[in-house]
């Protein structure tokens, strides 16, 4: 069994190349792609350094947070896997860290078989303001490298400060002529974690639907963090799930702030937890914040 891992990175040269080197083994195909925003010497010089002319560089996109880009970054490795030959596969960031030897990883994978691991919902989800409609029903845009939603007119806006409300109404003046928007009527949306492990079956099957489907993924231009919706409702949404196993477990150890969006980062504090943790992978780490943490993770 061949496993791809794709790996989505934009800085941290040196921690990246901490995961990558962890990541080694004869069965694993390792594919990265490194923000196109991002200097590429340094990484060129990190990944040198460690030994790694295996791992598969990929087309760069310049994946802020929020856009569509990040959805093309892991299509690109998931498609470049396929057409290696690989079984299954799993996408992760620069700041990820495995928490099991490579080997059991791979074991996993190879047991799990035509199943697989992704968290998902269905939409509309109290998890999500708007219910989620601000992903599915709602324009964003990409406004000074920021993603920016659009907020119609109807609809609560009080928790926007002054500034806030005067973008929401320049944006309402550009989006004034555009017709409502809704999602695809051949495929029902579901919701996410942006990080999934997916067998061969269901890698083929969003491949396929891609191709069936173009317009899907121009839909996805205006949603706001589409990497959250995108695999999900192709995989849930479209009949698949009916005959094939998702779990729905990302396999990841990850702890969040109060009222926060993202993940916190990891420090010595948590590795109880960390360790005890039946997950594959944990994150997100950053050595520049804390360094050690990473040291027993590396022993195991």
């Amino acid at each position: 069994m061949k496993l791809a891992i794709v790996v989505l990175a934009h800085d941290g040269p040196d921690q990246l190349a901490l995961l990558l080197s962890s990541l080694r083994h004869p069965q694993v195909r390792v594919y990265l792609h490194l923000d196109r925003r991002s200097e590429l010497a340094s990484f060129t010089k990190a990944l040198g350094d460690a030994g790694l002319d295996e791992v598969e560089l990929l087309p760069r996109h310049a994946t802020a947070w929020g856009s569509a880009d990040l959805v093309d970054a892991a299509l690109e490795g998931l498609s470049q896997g396929v057409r290696d030959g690989c079984d299954y596969f799993a996408l992760i960031s620069g700041q990820d860290f495995p928490l099991r030897p490579m080997g059991e990883i791979h074991a996993f994978f190879e047991r799990a078989g035509s199943g697989s691991y992704l968290e998902h919902f269905p939409l509309p989800t109290t998890r999500w303001r708007f219910g989620g409609r601000d992903r599915t029903d709602f324009y964003t845009y990409t406004v000074v490298g920021r993603r920016e939603t659009c907020i119609p007119r109807g609809e609560d806006t009080s928790f926007l400060n002054r500034k806030g409300r005067l973008l929401n109404g320049m944006l309402r003046v550009r989006g004034a002529l555009k017709p409502t928007r809704h999602f695809p009527d051949y495929v029902t949306p579901f919701g996410g974690s942006q990080w999934w492990n997916l067998s061969r079956a269901a890698a083929d099957h969003v491949l396929d639907f891609i191709d069936k489907h173009p317009d899907y993924r121009r839909y996805h231009a205006h949603t706001l963090a589409p990497d959250e919706v995108f695999f999900q409702s192709i995989l849930l949404g479209s009949g698949f799930a009916a005959e094939h196993e998702i779990v729905n477990d990302t396999l990841r150890f990850m702890r969040w702030s109060e009222k926060d969006s993202h993940p916190r980062v990891l420090t010595t504090e948590d590795l109880p937890a960390i360790l005890a943790s039946e997950s594959l992978f944990a994150r997100k780490f950053d050595t520049s914040v804390d360094g050690a943490v990473l040291t027993p993770l590396r022993e195991r």
